[in-house]
C-alpha cells in the first residue's frame, strides 16, 4: 500500500504540470501574447523544468518536405540500374528506390513485391533514352521516405 501512495500524487501532479503547459501554450497562440514554444519542455520532478529552443530550418531541397522536383542531367546511355545506383549513392542515400514514369505512368523498376521486381527486372539493364524522353520527370520512392516520394526531372547531356 505505501507504493500507491507513492505513486498516485506523482501522476496527479504531472498530468496537472503536463495540461497547464499546454493550457499556457493555447492561451499564447489564441492571444498572440507571446511566441509559441517551439520544440520541447522537459520536467524533472524534483529538480525542476527544462525548456529548450531550438528553430528548426528548413532545407530548400528537403525531399521529405519541400515538393521541389529535382533535375538531374545524366548521358543518354546510362542504364537505369546505373541511376538507381547514384540515388543510392548520391545526397539522397535511397536504400531500395523504385521508379516510375510520372507522365506516362508506366512502371521502370519496382522492388517490390517480388512478382513487380521481376516483370520490371529487363529494365535495368536498357540505356535510359530507351525508356524514358529527355525531360521528364520520374517519381521516386523509397522505403525511407515512407509516405513520401521525390519528383526527379532527367535531362541527357549532349
Amino acid at each position: 500500500m505505501g507504493v500507491v501512495k507513492n505513486i498516485i500524487p506523482a501522476v496527479a501532479s504531472t498530468n496537472a504540470i503536463v495540461s497547464a503547459a499546454c493550457v499556457l501554450e493555447t492561451v499564447k497562440l489564441l492571444t498572440f501574447v507571446s511566441q509559441t514554444l517551439n520544440s520541447y519542455m522537459m520536467y524533472m520532478g524534483s529538480t525542476g523544468v527544462y525548456s529548450h529552443t531550438f528553430v528548426y530550418e528548413k532545407k530548400d531541397d528537403c525531399p521529405v518536405c519541400s515538393t521541389s522536383v529535382r533535375k538531374m542531367s545524366v548521358s543518354p546511355n546510362k542504364t537505369l540500374n546505373e541511376l538507381l545506383q547514384s540515388l543510392r549513392e548520391g545526397d539522397l542515400r535511397m536504400k531500395s528506390p523504385s521508379i516510375t514514369a510520372a507522365g506516362s505512368g508506366r512502371t521502370l523498376y519496382m522492388q517490390k513485391p517480388p512478382a513487380l521486381e521481376k516483370a520490371t527486372r529487363p529494365n535495368l539493364d536498357k540505356a535510359l533514352n530507351v525508356l524514358i524522353q529527355d525531360g521528364e520527370e520520374l517519381t521516386v520512392t523509397d522505403p525511407m521516405f515512407s509516405d513520401t516520394s521525390v519528383g526527379l526531372v532527367i535531362y541527357f547531356e549532349n
